[in-house]
């Protein structure tokens, strides 16, 4: 009996294991008028289908103080504001402790950033994920690479990721988290 049930077992093993595969759909980005899309917070990887695309980062820092809380008070308003949704890091670990995956979850327009975790920080400065641009016409990206068909690009970044084909007739991508495939 106990060998029937294990059979059986088996036996419907690849139809629940097959019932677990996640469909991901391929992004297209054109470069009809430099658009760009945003792919999300990092860490990601990008695989690339078909085309050849630029990917790069978008991320904004100020100076900030919060005092063991969620408001985090900025001394300028900052000229790349955050993304609610955005992680947010300190610059230098001295007189900042951010916990890690700290996101922005809303932004005044000014100076008021609430974070989705308690925070201590002292007058340092903070990195955060910005929105990506409409377009790639003047934007001087933080970190970005060329992706061609058949690659898979790591990017280890908290990041906002954003992608363009500037200089092809565009790619298809699938981004994933990675080591997810």
């Amino acid at each position: 009996m106990k060998k029937f049930l294990i059979a059986a077992l088996l036996a419907l093993l690849p139809a629940v294991a097959s019932a677990q595969v996640v469909t991901k759909l391929p992004i297209y980005l054109q470069n009809n008028l430099g658009n760009v899309v945003d792919l999300g917070n990092g860490p990601l990887e990008i695989r690339v289908v078909q085309g050849a695309a630029q990917l790069f980062t978008s991320q904004g820092s100020g100076v900030g103080t919060a005092a063991a809380s969620t408001a985090l008070t900025l001394t300028a308003t900052p000229a790349v504001p955050p993304i609610v949704g955005g992680f947010i890091t300190c610059n230098a670990p001295t007189n900042c402790t951010i916990p890690a995956n700290t996101t922005v979850t809303a932004f005044n327009g000014t100076t008021g950033v609430t974070l989705s975790a308690a925070s201590t920080i002292t007058a340092v400065q903070v990195n955060w994920g910005a929105a990506c641009p409409a377009s790639v016409g003047n934007v001087a990206p933080v970190m970005e690479v060329q992706a061609n068909v058949g690659a898979d690009i790591p990017l280890f970044t908290q990041a906002r990721i954003c992608g363009a084909s500037q200089y092809s007739a565009g790619a298809s991508v699938v981004p994933f988290a990675i080591g997810a495939h």
